[in-house]
């Protein structure tokens, strides 16, 4: 990359930057030039230039040094900006996701860099989803109405046999179910039993 038009000249005042973190920042911009510092590495940028990387990286772990800093101090703060910038892109992420779940949308999987944060953090990205709750809770839903069509049917079903034993009962379901108590004769019908007893003197 050519870092060359940002570099200290001899009539502008320049200014150190630093990346101390594990992670070479890649595609930084300024004035339509794509900038690359790499993890460790320390690179004089003019004082413009420096200002807009350090405002766009800054929160990254992108750092200045001046004459007389504390080095090892500013590597420290530097490094734990990064560490936090980090975790706010895997819990943001997974908040994003969490939300998309509640309105009934789609998984976002995450980039390379982001499952390369995660792993690094020892955080765990939201796993994609496949059955929201709503639909879980309409298939729960679904099983509650299939008992209760199942209870209903048996419940049928014991009612359909009782109607045809009392059917039974009255019309008689075999040939000569009926019986005369006085002589003994047979009738497939309750009614034709009736008037037969009429004939014995009985009303």
């Amino acid at each position: 990359m050519n870092n060359q038009p940002f570099g200290l000249e001899s009539t502008t005042i320049g200014l150190t930057l630093w990346n101390p973190t594990s992670e070479d920042f890649e595609g930084m911009q300024y004035a339509g030039i794509s900038i690359g510092l790499k993890a460790g590495e320390k690179q004089i940028f003019a004082i413009k230039c420096a200002a807009h990387l350090l405002n766009a990286f800054g929160q990254r772990g992108l750092t200045s040094l001046t004459y007389g800093s504390d080095e090892e101090k500013v590597g420290k703060e530097a490094i734990q900006r990064n560490l936090d910038f980090k975790t706010k892109q895997v819990v943001d992420y997974n908040q994003r996701n969490e939300n998309r779940k509640a309105m009934q949308l789609g998984y976002l999987p995450p980039t390379k860099i982001l499952k390369k944060y995660a792993l690094e953090l020892g955080l765990k990205l939201l796993e994609p989803y496949t059955v929201r709750d709503e639909e879980r809770a309409g298939i729960s839903e679904g099983k509650k109405e299939d008992e209760a069509l199942r209870a209903e049917l048996a419940e049928l079903r014991e009612t359909m046999k009782q109607f045809m034993e009392q059917r039974g009962q009255v019309f008689g379901d075999s040939k000569g179910a009926f019986k005369c108590g006085v002589c003994g004769e047979s009738f497939d019908q309750n009614v034709l039993l009736l008037r037969h007893s009429r004939t014995h003197g009985k009303k």
